[in-house]
């Protein structure tokens, strides 16, 4: 079984294009979308969060409306 891989919160804002502070906003209150928010789902390890991979993929799917979030692209 393959194990999971996890990302820290600088490496989501590097994926996303934004700040860390707004990735830490993203799993503690949520990402505004058309259909209200949506948390990013993360762990905390010691005083650090981490969002595995199948999670950071789950939440683009949640917040990408159909016409698309260019802005929150994971290519």
């Amino acid at each position: 079984m393959k194990r999971p891989k996890y990302y820290t919160t600088n490496q989501v804002a590097d994926i996303f294009g934004k700040h860390p502070r707004t990735i830490r906003d993203w799993i503690l209150t949520g990402c505004l979308t058309p259909d209200g928010l949506v948390k990013l789902e993360a762990a905390k390890f010691g005083k650090s969060w981490q969002v595995r991979d199948v999670w950071l993929v789950l939440f683009e799917h949640r917040v990408r409306p159909d016409d698309g979030r260019p802005d929150l692209d994971l290519e």
